[in-house]
């Protein structure tokens, strides 16, 4: 019987579902010789669903894990996964470690009060194999292309491409299931990074919340930035940037306009 959640993308790619604290899209890839897990949730509970659900559909060694980006609904089901090997990119690396890596699981653990007392007894794993723009993971017969397009749901947001079959797992650089989070975003330059996954040649796009979608949401969703920047750049102050939001921006932000302007405000001014 299929594990609810489990759903098949093409032959050996697969999404989870993770129904935890936070309902995140985790991904199982399962090449000839190993696999890769890219994401693996926000308490133990979430990670141990991963391995079922990995376990369900392979009995291969799972060799790497890898981080769209650092938030802790991402990767704080790490070290449940090991010892495969995390990879995530540079910046990645530098918000889980020291003292930045305790601020955020603090900050988690307030969102998240049903589980603050779990959260705060993680220990945080960051990525051990780390990159700057382009980086590829060889499970044997699959290719994997982790590109860093620029700044956007954060300034480490990856995307995993799996070339054949025309797949990319893009974290929270898109969203589905809601409107864009921007409490540390870039808004600035959420669009043109957007602008770069449009381009990419993989025509599917599997977010890190929420159902599939195509180029045009994203194309929609850079649009959407792109004309908020714009307004932004042109207004002498958040109130009158907020007054001005075109009808393109609210659409793709819905509640958070008002945080997305703000952060725009202290982020590029």
């Amino acid at each position: 019987m299929a594990l609810q959640g489990l759903t098949e993308l093409a032959d050996h790619v697969f999404v989870y579902e993770v129904r935890g604290p936070i309902v995140v899209n985790s991904a199982i890839i399962v090449g000839d010789d190993g696999v890769a897990v890219v994401d693996t949730g926000t308490v133990e509970s979430d990670a141990q669903l991963i391995l079922e659900a990995l376990a369900s559909v392979t009995d291969k060694p799972l060799r790497y894990v890898i981080n769209t980006h650092h938030h802790g609904d991402h990767t704080f089901g790490n070290w449940w996964l090991l010892p495969a090997v995390v990879v995530g990119h540079a910046s990645c690396r530098l918000r889980l470690i020291g003292e930045l890596g305790a601020q955020h699981r603090e900050a988690l653990a307030g969102l998240v009060p049903m589980v603050r007392e779990q959260i705060q007894s993680i220990p945080i794993v960051a990525p051990d194999l780390t990159f700057q723009e382009q980086v590829r993971v060889h499970l044997g017969n699959l290719t994997l292309r982790l590109d860093y397009f620029g700044r956007a749901h954060t300034d480490n947001d990856i995307a995993i491409a799996v070339e054949e079959p025309s797949l990319s797992f893009a974290g929270d650089l898109i969203e589905e299931s809601g409107p864009p989070i921007t409490f540390e975003a870039y808004p600035q330059d959420w669009g043109s990074t957007l602008r770069q996954l449009e381009k990419v040649a993989e025509s599917r796009f599997i977010p890190g919340h929420g159902r599939e979608v195509d180029r045009a949401f994203v194309s929609f969703q850079a649009q959407g930035f792109e004309e908020l920047a714009v307004a932004c750049a042109a207004a002498p102050t958040v109130e009158a940037a907020l007054a001005s939001i075109p009808a393109a921006s609210r659409e793709v932000l819905g509640h958070h306009a008002e945080s997305a302007v703000q952060r725009y405000f202290v982020t590029a001014r």
